[in-house]
């Protein structure tokens, strides 16, 4: 084929345009019960659910599963979902959402808990005290004692409320004026007290789990819903090795890999991983990637693993992003591509979402194209017949 008759038939496989609403927290508020860095809006997944799967029931998976987008959309859609992460707090995030009882039998429940018992000073307070008022921080204490013994969907869902109001920047938080999406050191937060000159207040955190449980369940779920997550499977495992999935028994994945070295969710998450007691484990080695050597192998047997679970036909999507490392700016998509040769899967399209940067960017100091990732960048393999 001549090159420039090849470079055509390439160019047509690039679809550009805005495929979903750049408006934020449009989809259903059970999506946004939790914050997570680097997760994709729920349009994202909804749009290519609808774009490849034609029936209800099917099984959608996503290897990175980060907040667990995928999995409550394809439920909320009318599928079964998959959802592997190798971080714990990942599988916390999106398994606390596999049911969503109703709101007044969680008041009853949070109103049952005596979350004001005595517990004892303990090593470690001093790490906490910067963030919390120490009446607070016993409420915190005793809430996750109750969780250690309930493993109730309504605890689990009581969590994660909790989970998402332990920090942040408003008096709707547990915590003193701090940073919301990640946990900043206590040094960091000792010396925001100092410039900002205030001292942890005591919150009391039962009236600001209903208030926050209140709006997010606001919109009915759909009446099928637990249909379909009841058959859920959580997975925790390296996404180019998750041996509990069966061979040939997905029928789409949707899926978001982490970008190189912009996120770094061990460091990000200590407070929440503090309150789920989630121990640190130098052999767990989440995917940050400081060259694109490293995160071309990783995605290469990604691929692969991913080829392995997708029935014969089925169709896998990968969204990546255009990356600056220095003067040079990198299109992951072209390396998906490239590491998707001799995986079995096979490059139909690539769908890049425009988009301008949202002012919650501009937070992470991700400005339009400078650093991260300035568009949704798609990549559409499919698993040879």
């Amino acid at each position: 084929m001549a090159g420039a008759e090849r470079l055509k038939k390439e160019s047509d496989k690039f679809l550009f345009g805005e495929f979903w609403t750049a408006k934020q927290r449009q989809g259903h508020p059970i999506h946004h019960t939790v914050s997570y860095r680097a997760s994709f809006k729920p349009e994202l997944p909804s749009f290519f659910m609808k774009e490849f799967l034609h029936k209800k029931k099917k099984v959608v998976y996503d290897p990175f599963g980060g907040r667990g987008t995928t999995a409550v959309q394809a439920n909320i859609e009318g599928h079964f979902a998959i959802h592997n992460d190798i971080h714990p707090l990942s599988i916390f995030l999106a398994s606390a959402r596999q049911t969503v009882p109703g709101f007044d039998v969680l008041v009853k429940k949070l109103e049952s808990l005596d979350l004001k018992k005595h517990i004892p000073e303990e090593e470690g307070d001093e790490r906490l005290l910067p963030f919390f008022h120490p009446e607070t921080l016993v409420e915190i204490k005793n809430l996750k004692n109750y969780m250690k013994d309930d493993i109730s969907p309504e605890m689990q869902f009581l969590g994660l409320i909790a989970l998402s109001r332990l920090h942040g920047h408003s008096t709707g938080f547990f915590s003193v004026y701090t940073f919301p999406q990640l946990s900043i050191p206590p040094e960091a937060q000792r010396r925001n007290n100092i410039k900002r000159q205030q001292t942890p207040e005591y919150r009391d955190i039962k009236s600001r789990i209903i208030q926050k449980m209140r709006r997010d369940l606001a919109t009915p779920i759909p009446p099928f819903y637990h249909e379909f997550s009841k058959q859920n499977l959580y997975t925790l495992s390296s996404a180019n090795n998750v041996p509990s999935i069966t061979s040939e028994s997905v029928d789409l994945i949707v899926t978001s890999p982490p970008f190189l070295d912009k996120v770094d969710y061990e460091a990000d998450n200590w407070l929440r991983h503090w309150f789920l007691d989630i121990p640190k484990n130098s052999e767990r080695k989440l995917s940050i990637f400081s060259n694109i050597t490293d995160w071309n192998r990783f995605i290469q047997s990604t691929l692969k693993e991913s080829s392995r679970v997708l029935k014969k036909g089925a169709y896998m999507v990968m969204e990546v992003g255009e990356v600056k490392k220095g003067k040079e700016i990198l299109n992951l998509d072209e390396d998906v591509v490239d590491m998707a040769k001799g995986t079995g899967l096979v490059w139909t399209k690539t769908y890049i979402h425009t988009q301008t940067f949202t002012k919650l960017s501009n937070c992470w100091n991700v400005s339009n194209n400078e650093k991260g990732t300035n568009s949704n960048r798609c990549v559409v393999l499919r698993k040879a017949n």
